[in-house]
């Protein structure tokens, strides 16, 4: 799937509208002056809310069966007795994370779910194409990128997290050139990506690899544009959001002497 040239069937929801909205924000990011305040989507793209998008059907299917699990999960989280060690596994893991300092909890959940399974395609799994795994099924010990990116949303938002927080999100890997599946988490003003192929979270802005296609959380679901104008537009202003941080040195500065900077760490 290539994003910018991606004909309009691919968003039934928006159809010739899509071509419409593509032109409006560029018109809008070519203002340079006026792009102060301007929002962008998750990892740098433009995003607008839709329905009937080619992924709603596996999103929807999957909470669906999830909320059907969700009495096994409580059972085991109250009781051992009866509950399949794999299950205990995530059930303990999840408890042993409430509480504790949001970076920690992403950093220890992120790396112990991506060991919880082993990667396979859905066709060797399921004997089909696109299948989103419950985390039942994904306990069973094999899974493809989407079945670890649900079994993490779901797992946040057990912990706490709010539904606004939290996108499952369909991304293009434009390296790669393949179909992938993230969660990307916004905490403390930045957008992380919890993602089955590096144990560590990551910042949005270090993974521009990525070109999302869709996303959702629990209410809603977006469709995102990505093009070369709307990458640059976004790097411009993340440069702009750095030279921001840097400010004047308060102490008295001599006559003829060279200014010095203090960098303000944000991090």
């Amino acid at each position: 799937m290539v994003i910018g040239g991606t004909p309009a069937s691919a968003f039934p929801n928006v159809g010739l509208n899509l071509y419409a909205a593509i032109q409006k924000q560029d018109s809008e990011l070519n203002k340079q002056k006026e792009l102060e305040g301007f929002k962008f989507g998750i990892l740098g793209s433009i995003e607008f809310k839709t329905a009937n998008h080619r992924f709603q059907l596996q999103w929807e299917g999957v909470l669906s069966r999830i909320k059907g699990e969700a009495a096994l999960y409580e059972r085991c989280s109250a009781s051992v007795l009866d509950c399949p060690p794999k299950l205990r596994q995530w059930r303990e893991l999840i408890q042993s994370l409430k509480g504790q300092p949001v970076k920690i909890q992403l950093a220890r959940l992120n790396k112990s779910i991506n060991r919880m399974a082993k990667y396979a395609d859905d066709d060797k799994i399921y004997g089909k194409q696109d299948y989103w795994a419950t985390p039942l099924e994904f306990l069973n010990g094999r899974a493809d990128c989407e079945d670890y990116a649900v079994v993490k949303f779901w797992s946040l938002l057990e912990l706490g997290f709010s539904n606004d927080q939290l996108r499952l999100a369909v991304v293009r890997d434009t390296r790669r050139k393949i179909i992938h599946a993230v969660v990307t988490v916004e905490t403390g003003g930045k957008n992380y990506v919890l993602d089955s192929l590096f144990d560590h979270p990551v910042e949005q802005k270090y993974v521009l690899k990525y070109a999302p296609v869709y996303s959702a959380n629990m209410n809603s679901q977006w469709a995102h544009i990505v093009t070369r104008k709307i990458r640059v537009s976004y790097l411009n202003h993340l440069e702009n959001g750095a030279r921001k941080r840097v400010i004047p040195a308060q102490a008295p500065i001599a006559p003829g002497a060279v200014k010095v900077m203090d960098i303000v760490d944000w991090s």
